[in-house]
């Protein structure tokens, strides 16, 4: 669990600091492995939280070009607002939409924490890169890398078999 608690403190700024093992946040796909780190801050006013961080986790991927596997930093932002409001809270917990029409989650007054979970494989889900390569092979073209499957190579396979056919034809009769 990832959580940041909120019971007893002050309005001001708070460093955030939590870690977490890969494994035990549920549904957080298999590709990643370590401990996921997130580092931030949390800033209290009023009845307001807002936290603002970056998420990290190592990660298990296969290139998708080379098909070698590799292990990779993938990192995200976390962008929060929570807003404490009991009778809103008691109204919404029903329906399980606990977010007001401007983005903010609503908490109970009486909560001690609040739980980042969710948020956060959220985020490291939605920055697994979609198209996986290999550190090694980032800076090349597929052309450097399979030049035989190239279109040029293929063009100039083409234009030569033409002029041959017609290197064939006796001009002089």
């Amino acid at each position: 669990m990832l959580q940041v608690r909120i019971n007893g403190i002050k309005d001001g700024k708070y460093p955030i600091n939590l870690q977490a093992k890969a494994e035990d946040i549920d549904d957080l796909p298999i590709e990643y492995f370590g401990n996921i780190e997130v580092s931030g801050t949390m800033t209290k006013i009023g009845k307001r939280y807002t936290i603002l961080g970056t998420v990290s986790c190592n990660s298990h991927l296969v290139c998708d070009i080379s098909l070698r596997e590799y292990d990779d930093m993938i990192n995200g932002e976390i962008s929060l607002s929570c807003i404490a409001n009991s009778d809103l809270y008691f109204l919404k917990k029903d329906s399980d939409d606990l977010e007001t029409e401007s983005g903010d989650i609503i908490i109970n007054e009486s909560d001690q924490f609040i739980d980042l979970t969710e948020e956060i494989r959220q985020i490291l889900i939605l920055n697994l890169p979609m198209k996986r390569i290999h550190p090694d092979l980032r800076d090349k073209s597929f052309i450097d890398l399979y030049p035989e499957f190239s279109d040029e190579s293929s063009k100039k396979e083409e234009g030569n078999e033409k002029w041959n056919i017609l290197k064939k034809i006796n001009l002089n009769n």
